[in-house]
């Protein structure tokens, strides 16, 4: 019988092994059914730049090296820091490789039976989904009346070969989407992109030689999330003032997102490969698709557009919450309806969902190293979940928050958290959370790391479970902090406002 099992050896199947193996946990079994790990990343199409910088994408105890602060990983610099970070926690002799799980089910005594495609079965006491929500790609349903014109899913997308002189529309346009209409828009003859509503706020990877994201700080975060609708505003106007093409497709863009807070109302999408498209390469953008014709040869859209001899359609539309190898009970699992986006009210400390929260802006890779130290708490016996019926209520509370605050996304982005409240209110379940009061009146150098450099994990070793502290001094005094931009400057205004309301923000 073992401990616990970790399905998928991703980053967040990594982070989770680790974290259970520090709480004692030595037989914690890791299965990944490729031969290496780095989960659906290392599968991801060629040229992928991640849109956290290195600094963000850092577990909190393991450094990424000198002179990299403003660095953004390809997809092989991930992979290989995963596997250092692998080997340093000796999580790498606890991954099989090669072992695909076919069918969970759950046995009288509460324990799981795990079944192999090998035929192999196994038996834990509790488990974990690591493999996160990017596995089956979700399509319009219009998809099934192209039947004169090849389409695939970004998902399967690896590089622009095969779409030269070709007439290619790309359905949505999320920071996947917009890498595949940059690459696909420098060869093919026309290259639109087709979105329902918005791309996401856009913001670019760097602001000259700094990542954007060190601007992702408590300075401006911290504040309540109506300041959105100011900040937005504002921001755009900085942009046009730039008098730059690209940033001035940037700026049509973002002003097409609806939400009632801006930037705070959305998920972002953090790269400027749509507006380069656009401005560099000719690539359109129109409303949603509302009529196929000819197999899909000829499309009309919302805004009464009509696209012509189309060749191909790529889907960058999400994916489906799903889970077919679980017991069917469990194979659709709504992540809004669990307890912190992992627990199910009526399974409780058995099974554990990791990577099923996606931030709005910020890094999820700070959220699975949250999430996974959390569950190894609860498992290990150090925290007690909430009785059912309060994590259905404590969901049902956090559902609320999300709808006033992402409206529609809300719902339609089932895994959508904001990153700062999601970060802290994990650390307070754990008792994790940052003293900035006391930081600020005693180690005042600290603070302004915590307030106006990148909110990373690392801070959350500060106290509490799992701290390390000396460590956690070392990493966060080498970390950037944020200019004195218009972000900063943007977050002061908004305190002196908040203020003279008689209104301080927690």
């Amino acid at each position: 019988m073992i401990s616990c099992i970790v399905i998928g050896a991703g980053p967040g199947g990594i982070v989770a092994t680790k974290e259970l193996l520090e709480k004692g946990f030595d037989d914690v079994l890791c299965l990944e059914q490729s031969d290496e790990l780095g989960g659906v990343f290392s599968n991801s199409y060629d040229n992928l730049l991640l849109t956290s910088s290195v600094t963000f994408s850092m577990f909190s105890d393991f450094w990424v090296g000198e002179g990299n602060s403003h660095h953004f990983w390809t997809k092989e610099e991930a992979v290989t820091y995963w596997k250092a970070y692998a080997k340093h926690f000796d999580v790498t002799n606890h991954i099989r490789f090669g072992t695909k799980v076919i069918a969970v089910s759950s046995q009288e005594d509460s324990n799981w039976r795990v079944g192999l495609d090998s035929g192999e079965t196994l038996q834990c006491k509790r488990l974990i989904l690591a493999i996160g929500n990017n596995n089956i790609p979700k399509f319009p349903e219009w998809r099934d009346k192209l039947t004169n014109v090849s389409y695939s899913h970004s998902k399967n997308y690896k590089n622009a070969n095969g779409f030269e002189g070709k007439r290619v529309l790309i359905v949505g346009g999320g920071e996947s989407g917009s890498d595949v209409a940059l690459e696909i828009s420098r060869v093919a003859e026309q290259c639109w992109v087709s979105l329902r509503e918005t791309t996401g706020w856009i913001v670019p990877r760097k602001r000259g030689e700094h990542a954007a994201d060190v601007s992702t700080h408590r300075g401006i975060w911290d504040l309540p999330r109506e300041f959105g609708r100011i900040l937005s505003p504002y921001v755009l106007k900085l942009e046009r003032a730039r008098k730059d093409p690209i940033f001035d497709a940037l700026a049509d863009l973002n002003e097409k997102v609806s939400s009632k807070n801006g930037i705070w109302g959305i998920f972002g999408t953090k790269t400027l490969a749509l507006p380069k498209a656009i401005a560099n390469h000719g690539c359109k953008v129109v409303g949603d698709i509302v009529s196929i014709n000819d197999g899909g040869r000829i499309l009309q859209t919302a805004d009464g557009v009509t696209l012509e001899n189309i060749d191909y359609v790529v889907f960058s539309t999400g994916y489906v919450n799903r889970v077919d190898f679980m017991p069917k009970e469990l194979q659709a699992c709504d992540p809004r309806s669990l307890y912190k986006h992992m627990f199910h009210p009526d399974i409780g400390n058995r099974l554990a969902w990791v990577g099923w929260a996606r931030p709005g802006f910020g890094s999820q890779f700070p959220i699975m190293e949250m999430q996974s130290r959390l569950c190894a708490l609860i498992f290990s016996g150090e925290l007690n979940l909430p009785k059912p019926d309060d994590m259905v209520e404590s969901a049902n509370k956090d559902i609320e928050i999300y709808k006033e605050q992402f409206e529609e996304n809300a719902h339609r982005i089932r895994s959508l958290v904001d990153y700062y409240k999601y970060m802290d209110d994990i650390a307070k379940i754990i008792g994790c959370k940052p003293n900035l009061t006391k930081y600020f009146f005693f180690r005042p150098r600290l603070w302004i790391h915590l307030m106006y450099g990148p909110t990373q994990a690392t801070q959350f070793r500060l106290r509490g479970p799992g701290k390390k502290v000396k460590l956690s001094h070392e990493l966060i005094n080498k970390l950037p902090i944020s200019s004195f931009n218009h972000i900063v400057k943007a977050g002061l205004r908004g305190r002196v406002r908040y203020a003279l309301k008689g209104f301080l923000p927690n």
